[in-house]
């Protein structure tokens, strides 16, 4: 008991992200796969953008005040612009990931989808697959990206000033 309880003291800010960025994930999920692609029929890759936009603010807000326990930094200006910087790099990764994956789903097992009861909606298992990889794959890379870099004080600003001046 007391190995699982230094384990989790140990992994705390990646549990807290895990719970961050989940909410973000279905936030995502939610706006692009179930509404969307489910309801308004759009392509893959325009419903994964729309959805990953509509998941920054949750995602910024709650890894910002939970998981790296930044609340009170008094960068929050600096925090989004590295923010934004990250997820410019995250956006590719989960709709080139998302749609890769949806491609070689689709090509091994075709389209696998089951009929919502009570509704005259489908549920794509590939569809939904493929988004949940794209959005893994972004997991992965925002988390020790926004540990290391987002959320840390790296001198990045006060470089870029510094450099500023000197050619003033």
């Amino acid at each position: 008991m007391k190995k699982a309880i230094n384990l989790i003291k140990k992994r705390r800010s990646l549990i807290a992200y895990f719970f961050a960025a989940g909410s973000g994930v279905i936030v995502q999920y939610l706006v692009g796969t179930t509404y969307c692609i489910g309801h308004l029929n759009m392509d893959p890759p325009t419903a994964y953008s729309i959805g990953f936009i509509a998941s920054i603010p949750v995602g910024f807000i709650l890894s910002k005040v939970f998981a790296f326990k930044s609340r009170h930094s008094g960068n929050t200006t600096r925090e989004m612009i590295k923010f934004g910087l990250v997820l410019f790099f995250s956006y590719i990764i989960t709709v080139s990931g998302s749609t890769f994956a949806l491609k070689s789903l689709t090509y091994l097992f075709g389209e696998i989808k089951t009929k919502i009861p009570f509704t005259n909606n489908d549920f794509s298992l590939t569809g939904t697959l493929s988004h949940f990889v794209g959005m893994g794959l972004s997991f992965i890379f925002n988390y020790f990206t926004h540990k290391k870099f987002t959320f840390v004080e790296t001198g990045l600003f006060d470089k870029i000033k510094d450099f500023k001046k000197s050619k003033v």
